[in-house]
């Protein structure tokens, strides 16, 4: 029953994006940040530069524009992949991603994404939420592009809150 409860949740909040027919932005807007003539676009902030990188095969990240339509996809990707165990807001099985941009490097975030089962035996801050938490990240297999889409949500939506 849970896991049915899940799945419709999941189904529920595809279907409200897949929706939304007033997008935010339109295609030559896409790397624009807020401005006081365009107070709907989102500033956006830099990447967590200093601390740890994490294990795996990313180990330098250069911050890209932000670009709209990379962040609306990694939205996407968020609600299929990651909302089984994480929220943007609030504690599930896994920790809540509010701040993860602030509080960790790119490098790390997409290293926890793409090597997830070495960074939870190896890497010593993944370890220590490992021991927060009842259950452990499992990989979901996303490729590099599909995290990076996912990173771009997350900063996103991190640079909306203060």
């Amino acid at each position: 029953m849970k896991r049915f409860n899940v799945l419709l949740m999941i189904s529920v909040l595809a279907t409200a994006i897949a929706c939304n027919n007033n997008p935010k932005t339109t295609s030559s807007e896409t790397n624009t940040e807020t401005t006081a003539d365009n107070p709907a676009e989102v500033v956006v902030h830099d990447y967590l530069k200093e601390g740890n990188k994490g294990i795996g095969p990313i180990t330098s990240f250069t911050q890209p524009a932000f670009n709209q339509a990379v962040a609306d996809e990694g939205n996407k990707l968020f609600i299929v992949r990651c909302t089984m165990c994480h929220e943007y807001g609030e504690d599930k099985l896994g920790p809540a991603l509010k701040g993860i941009t602030k509080k960790r490097t790119p490098e790390w975030i997409l290293n926890l994404m793409l090597n997830t089962e070495e960074m939870f035996e190896k890497d010593s801050d993944a370890l220590a939420l490992k021991d927060k938490y009842e259950s452990m990240m499992v990989s979901v297999g996303l490729n590099q592009q599909e995290a990076k889409s996912i990173l771009e949500y997350l900063r996103q939506e991190d640079a909306k809150t203060n």
